[in-house]
């Protein structure tokens, strides 16, 4: 048998490129520091989406179930003094709800916003007394804050290279959420005729999303040290002690007051604009419709095509640029005249600047100190309470005396206040 001569051959490893190889190094560490995050992704923007949805189905219909119960009389004093008490308690509880976070874990927040919630929104039906009825939406504030709680356990167990695509994603799902809830209840409303199921429907929905984070979402713990104190003030002393800490809550406040906090008022304004030409209710009706939801959409579709920006681009730059979006696309409102114009300006401020909470809930979570981040992230919220239940009342001062766009200029020149300290601000740091 004759045999081949010559040297002999040895197959060689391909050569990888460093860029690849330090990708696939990078995806490696990643999977094993957070190795439940992709599930994670899947299953929490649902239960989120779920949540709030749930609790929009209900909100609207506040004043129907009060009514029911026997209230005739100054029935929005009764809405008003409700909704006080309901952010005010959401504003004190969300920091010490971010300490337990911080200590105990993350998931178990999740739980305890969406089951006990649900839990409370299921009993609201029941109330034989509007006081009863205060009392028993008062604990569902009490237990407020799925969305804070989702946020921080996705902050906690993902990858830092996908924190602000995942953000703009739960974000996402809230506000579909959000937008669906107000729909799903008006057809609801028009078969069943019975305002108190909707509590019922609320609190199923809330609990749905509370099973779906026991069975699928996962977490590693990342405690901080020592054990929980009960603590307000003193965490707040010791965040706003970071530099730029400070400036993003009331960032977070001012957004807050001109999407969510400013809902009723534009509600108000849209009848103020249609004028005293007597249009009908459905006129009525779909305009101030037609607001909120232009509003809700373009912000989705924002959040949807430009979410993964913040992986991409300094944080800090993109809240330059939505903060001054803001205040730009709130001064049509000191001149507007007609419901279009008004839609067409929520249109533009929900593409333009809903991509603040995400960026400041990036960016606390690279300022805040070691073991602090839900609680950063809980205060952030806290003030996107405060700001909800503030705007409505200021606006209710201005708008007799000076009129409501009065309020919207001042509204404005809050929000260039803010976009000017901040800008200072990146540009020293």
């Amino acid at each position: 048998m004759r045999h081949a001569t010559g040297p002999m051959t040895t197959p060689t490893k391909p050569v990888l490129d460093p860029t690849e190889s330090s990708k696939a190094g990078d995806a490696d560490d990643d999977a094993q520091r957070f190795p439940y995050w992709r599930r994670n992704l899947q299953i929490l923007p649902l239960s989120n989406l779920l949540t709030s949805m749930g609790f929009a189905l209900s909100f609207p219909f506040l004043p129907v179930m009060v009514q029911s119960l026997g209230v005739k009389d100054h029935l929005e004093t009764w809405i008003g003094n409700m909704m006080l008490v309901f952010y005010t308690i959401s504003f004190v509880c969300g920091p010490i709800w971010g300490g337990i976070a911080d200590h105990y874990g993350r998931k178990i927040m999740v739980l305890r916003a969406m089951l006990g919630m649900g839990f409370f929104m299921s009993l609201i039906p029941f109330a034989p007394s509007p006081l009863w009825f205060a009392f028993l939406f008062s604990l569902v504030g009490f237990f407020n804050g799925s969305s804070m709680s989702a946020q921080a356990l996705i902050v906690a167990n993902t990858p830092p290279a996908r924190i602000g695509s995942a953000l703009a994603m739960l974000e996402t799902a809230m506000l579909v959420g959000r937008t669906m809830g107000p729909a799903v209840a008006t057809v609801m409303v028009a078969v069943v005729d019975k305002p108190h199921w909707l509590f019922w429907i609320s609190g199923g929905l809330l609990l749905a999303g509370g099973l779906l984070v026991i069975v699928f979402v996962h977490e590693i713990k990342q405690l901080a040290p020592g054990p929980w104190k009960l603590q307000w003030m003193g965490s707040l002393r010791d965040l706003l002690a970071v530099p730029r800490i400070g400036l993003l809550y009331l960032l977070c406040f001012v957004f807050a007051a001109l999407s969510s906090g400013n809902i009723m008022i534009l509600s108000v304004f849209v009848l103020q604009l249609l004028g005293t030409q007597g249009p009908e209710a459905g006129s009525q009706a779909f305009w101030v419709g037609a607001v909120a939801m232009g509003l809700a959409i373009s912000s989705v579709i924002s959040l949807s095509l430009w979410g993964k920006l913040l992986d991409r681009v300094d944080p800090a730059r993109v809240l330059v640029f939505t903060t001054l979006a803001a205040g730009l696309t709130q001064l049509p409102l000191i001149v507007l005249d007609s419901p279009l114009q008004l839609v067409i300006t929520r249109v533009a401020f929900g593409l333009t600047a809903s991509l603040m909470v995400p960026a400041i809930i990036r960016l606390l979570k690279s300022y805040a100190p070691a073991g602090m981040d839900s609680r950063a992230i809980s205060f952030a919220t806290s003030f996107q309470f405060i700001a909800i239940g503030l705007a409505p009342f200021c606006a209710g001062i201005i708008g007799p005396l000076f009129g409501l766009r009065t309020y919207f200029a001042l509204t404005a020149l809050l929000t260039f206040v803010a976009f000017g300290l901040w800008l200072r601000s990146a540009r020293r740091g």
